[in-house]
C-alpha cells in the first residue's frame, strides 16, 4: 500500500506474524485483499495482540530513513467494536475455515441438549457456565492444528458429542443422562482461555495448568456461587472433566472411574478421531491409500474403491 507521511490509516487485517529481536518489535498483518503489511511496534505493545487474530489496526506512517516510510502502532479496535453482523461474518469468511454446519443449527443443537439437563446443580453449573462463555464458545477452535482447529470447532465437535450419548444411553441405561450432558457441554469451555484463538498459541495458563484442571477450578468456583459444592453430583462432575483424555500420558490428572467419565472419554476420541478421518478421507481418492494422520498415530487408511 502507498504511504503518506504523517498520515494515519486504519487497516483490517489478521496477524500472520509477530517478529521480535533485541531491538526491534513487528507485527505482519494478511488484509482482505491478499497484501501483507508491516506495522512496527513498541515491546510493551506486544501484549495487545495475538496470533491468528483479526484486528482494526490504527497506524501512522513515519520516515523510517530518507527514503523508506514505515506503519508505526498506535492502537487496535475489536472488529466486532467497528463492523455488523453481516459485515463481520463476510470479512472472517476471508481469512478463516469454518465448521461444516451453520452456527446456527450448532447453537440450537447445544442449547437444546442443555435444556434437557434435569438435575437441578448441574444445570446451574452448567448454564452459568455457559452463559460467561457463550459469545466466544461459538468462533472458538477447538485445536491449534490436531482436531476441529477452524472457526466453531470447539462448539461443532462438542454438538457432535452430545448427539453420541443418547444412543450409548439406550444401550446403557445404567448411565446418567444429566451428567453426560452437563460433562460434555463443559468438558473442553476451558480451551477458550487454553488457547489464544484461530490459529493462535497456547497461553501460559494453558501451557502451565491445562483445560482439563482450569475447568474444573471452574466448576468448583461456580458451584461454591450457588451454594452446590458439597454435592454428589459435583463431585462426580468435576471427576470427569479430570479423566476425560483417559491416560495419565494423554494429560488427564486421574484415569475415568465412572461409567460416565469412561464414556465421556470414548466419545470425545470418537470425534476427535473420526471427524478428521473423514476430512482425510474426502481429499484421497477412491483406492488409495491416505497420507499419514497424525492423531490415529500417523497411520495411513485405505479408502475403498466400492461400487454404490
Amino acid at each position: 500500500m502507498e504511504l503518506k507521511e504523517n498520515e494515519v490509516y486504519q487497516i483490517i487485517g489478521k496477524v500472520e506474524n509477530i517478529n521480535t529481536g533485541p531491538h526491534f518489535s513487528n507485527t505482519t498483518i494478511l488484509k482482505k485483499d491478499g497484501e501483507h503489511v508491516n506495522i512496527k511496534l513498541e515491546f510493551d505493545q506486544l501484549t495487545d495482540i495475538k496470533m491468528g487474530n483479526v484486528y482494526q489496526f490504527e497506524a501512522i506512517a513515519v520516515l523510517k530513513s530518507e527514503e523508506e516510510l514505515v506503519l508505526r502502532f498506535q492502537g487496535l479496535k475489536q472488529i466486532e467494536d467497528v463492523l455488523e453482523a453481516d459485515e463481520l461474518s463476510e470479512l472472517l469468511d476471508h481469512f478463516y475455515v469454518y465448521a461444516p454446519i451453520p452456527m446456527v443449527q450448532i447453537k440450537k443443537g447445544i442449547e437444546s441438549f442443555l435444556s434437557k439437563i434435569e438435575n437441578k446443580a448441574l444445570y446451574d453449573i452448567t448454564k452459568t457456565i455457559y452463559d460467561q462463555h457463550k459469545k466466544v464458545f461459538y468462533m472458538h477452535p477447538a485445536a491449534t492444528k490436531f482436531h476441529h482447529a477452524y472457526v466453531g470447532g470447539l462448539s461443532y465437535h462438542t454438538y457432535t458429542m452430545l448427539k453420541l450419548i443418547d444412543p450409548f444411553l439406550d444401550i446403557y441405561p445404567y448411565l446418567n443422562r444429566d451428567l453426560l450432558y452437563a460433562a460434555t457441554l463443559l468438558h473442553d469451555m476451558s480451551k477458550i482461555s487454553e488457547i489464544s484463538g484461530v490459529d493462535g498459541e497456547y497461553t501460559k495458563e494453558g501451557l502451565l495448568i491445562g483445560h482439563l484442571v482450569m475447568q474444573t477450578i471452574d466448576i468448583d468456583q461456580v458451584a461454591k456461587q450457588l451454594g452446590h459444592e458439597a454435592l454428589e453430583e459435583v463431585l462426580i462432575l468435576k471427576h470427569m472433566i479430570l479423566s476425560h483424555h483417559g491416560q495419565l500420558h494423554y494429560g488427564s490428572p486421574k484415569k475415568p472411574q465412572t461409567g460416565e467419565a469412561l464414556l465421556l472419554w470414548f466419545i470425545d476420541t470418537i470425534d476427535s478421531k473420526f471427524t478428521v478421518l473423514g476430512e482425510v478421507l474426502d481429499q484421497t481418492l477412491e483406492g488409495q491409500f491416505t497420507q499419514m494422520v497424525s492423531v490415529l498415530d500417523k497411520m495411513r487408511f485405505y479408502k475403498p474403491n466400492l461400487k454404490k
